[in-house]
């Protein structure tokens, strides 16, 4: 063993000498240089080194997934989904750079387009008026859709803003536009493909394994394909796993054209027949943002910031965004496999009749909605789901009107989903209407929804009176008049605090509907935020009462408020209105 040893130590100190003669060595490797190599300073810092590299290298191997379907590699970042968007910035026009030579050829051409577009309707409303015959109503009122379609997606906007007021327009009207939140114009897959290659700088065969030519939906802005994504471009869901199966969303070919001059002509027009129940510059602002997709994919990241314990919880999705993928005209976010509540419901409300609008609309009992339910197929498999989401649905927009001030603008019953997937989640999509009330409006909302929860008849008046935007037309014995029947109308619904005069609870939307109608006939019209809040919570409520007729909005939202507002509570009466229940 000393042997051994020796001859081990005589060819090292050989090697050694041998490199030291070598002068290439010795320059390179100065004398402390060649010491250190041998120290075990030198044998801890390699070490150290080795383990480094070792923990790089399994960090590396963990960002490195298998897609499940091919085992392929697929790169992802592990904090992908959880990156902030940029708020995009205020977009100008495209066309606001052309001569104004070009931009008054322009308006000329559309104004000529749109008189020769409208005058059949014209001519339609004045028969109607003249002749109250119900029959020609109702095919002027099919008229005026087909019209507002051929109008452009300026029109088609303009009559969702309009059907979201019925404190402005008449119920048979507003059921009838209602139709062109979904079932807008398609059009051309060539279209389709040219405007997503333009845009992302990439073929559809670059980006896609498959993509389907027929669109599965169309809006007012654009249309939806459904499509499978490349292995590199795969999404990060919510629960961490990778997506590929997407959903495509892709501007109309027409909708610059027809955002540009359109606006103008449409309120200087209808502001001869009626006012306008919006401003033009809001209405501009909410047009420019949606025909910018960027801006979509903005609103969907700030919601699942607001709601980040709610979808660890599993209690609401909202769909994956592509980031890389992303631009004005295209949008690529996550496939939810499920089906929307309007189609869970066959497009029909089992709580009311199939009525001409909101004025017409019965109540039914609950036992006759539970028999009206059992022949709808598809609730049969979810129906233990329902009542969960209906309270999951309730505390989401309780959460967006009252602690957030950041509401979807359309929770129809088209845009609120259920996941095959996820059955205890709900899944809310299309957020490029989003809706935010100002400062000094937002404690002036919560305290026209206490009056009404707890039927305080004058507060509801007031705050009506005082949100009124045609205060100069309004004469003191109008607003005396309004004081009246407004007390008349929620002494209708609330005959206790929460409760109607059966005993029931309060049906809001039913409610809500009643008071904007008496703001229509007295010529009243509210700020727009304010307005269009007041239709979204009636529209939620509708949702909530198709999932669980039985669900109590009123008490509900009376507890939301009160353990929301517990230190700074300035509505003395709630502790009084729960301890009544």
């Amino acid at each position: 063993m000393i042997r051994r040893a020796r001859q081990f130590a005589t060819r090292r100190l050989q090697m050694l000498r041998s490199s030291a003669s070598n002068p290439l060595h010795r320059k390179l490797f100065p004398e402390k240089l060649r010491r250190f190599s041998t120290s075990i300073h030198a044998r801890a810092f390699a070490s150290i080194f080795g383990v480094g590299v070792t923990f790089v290298g399994a960090y590396a191997a963990y960002q490195v997934e298998k897609d499940p379907e091919n085992e392929q590699q697929v790169i992802v970042s592990i904090t992908e989904d959880s990156r902030a968007i940029t708020r995009p910035p205020e977009a100008r026009h495209p066309y606001e750079k052309e001569s104004l030579v070009w931009k008054t050829l322009f308006k000329i051409h559309r104004i000529l387009y749109f008189c020769v577009l409208f005058a059949p309707c014209v001519f339609g409303g004045i028969l109607c008026k003249l002749t109250e015959d119900p029959s020609l109503r109702e095919a002027w009122i099919r008229l005026l859709v087909k019209t507002i379609e051929m109008g452009g997606s300026s029109c088609m906007k303009f009559g969702q803003w309009i059907s979201m007021r019925p404190d402005v327009i008449a119920g048979d009207i507003i059921q009838a536009l209602a139709s062109l939140r979904q079932d807008a114009p398609s059009h051309s897959f060539a279209h389709t493909r040219q405007q997503i290659e333009k845009s992302l700088g990439k073929t559809v065969d670059e980006i896609f394994d498959e993509i389907s030519e027929l669109p599965v939906a169309s809006g007012t802005i654009a249309q939806v394909h459904r499509a499978k994504l490349r292995q590199k471009y795969a999404l990060r869901g919510h629960d961490g796993r990778y997506i590929r199966d997407v959903a495509v969303k892709v501007q109309h070919p027409h909708v610059i054209k027809e955002t540009f001059i359109d606006i103008d002509i449409l309120f200087q027009g209808l502001n001869l027949i009626f006012a306008v129940p919006f401003s033009k510059e809001e209405f501009v602002s909410a047009m420019q943002r949606q025909i910018n997709f960027e801006w979509e994919a903005y609103n969907l990241w700030k919601f699942k910031k607001n709601f980040r314990r709610e979808i660890t919880e599993g209690e609401i999705i909202f769909p994956a965004v592509s980031r890389e993928l992303l631009a004005p005209q295209v949008l690529i976010e996550g496939w939810v496999n499920g089906h929307t509540i309007s189609e869970l419901f066959d497009g029909r409300n089992p709580n009311t009749t199939n009525a001409k609008g909101p004025d017409f609309t019965e109540k039914k009992s609950d036992t006759d909605v539970m028999k009206e339910r059992s022949k709808f197929s598809k609730l049969k498999q979810y129906k233990d789901k329902m009542g969960a989401w209906a309270k999951t649905l309730f505390r989401a927009n309780a959460k967006m009107f009252l602690k957030d001030n950041f509401v979807h603008g359309d929770m129809h019953a088209g845009n609120v989903m259920v996941s095959e997937e996820y059955p205890d989640s709900i899944v809310v999509i299309d957020a490029g209407c989003t809706c935010e009330m100002q400062a000094e409006v937002l404690p002036k909302f919560e305290s026209f929804v206490s009056a009404m929860c707890e039927g305080d008849t004058d507060s509801v008046a007031e705050t009506l009176i005082d949100l009124n935007e045609m205060k100069e037309s309004t004469t003191n014995a109008k607003l005396s008049k309004f004081r009246r029947e407004i007390s008349t109308t929620v002494k209708k619904f609330v005959g206790s605090p929460g409760r109607d005069p059966e005993g029931n609870p309060v049906r809001i939307g039913a409610l809500l509907t009643a008071v904007l109608k008496e703001l229509q006939k007295h010529d009243m019209v509210l700020r727009s935020d304010f307005a269009m809040s007041l239709v979204t919570l009636g529209l939620t409520e509708g949702i909530i009462k198709q999932l669980d007729p039985t669900f109590d909005c009123v008490k509900s939202v009376m507890g939301f408020m009160l353990g929301e507002h517990a230190k700074d509570m300035q509505y003395s009466k709630l502790p009084n209105v729960l301890g009544q229940w």
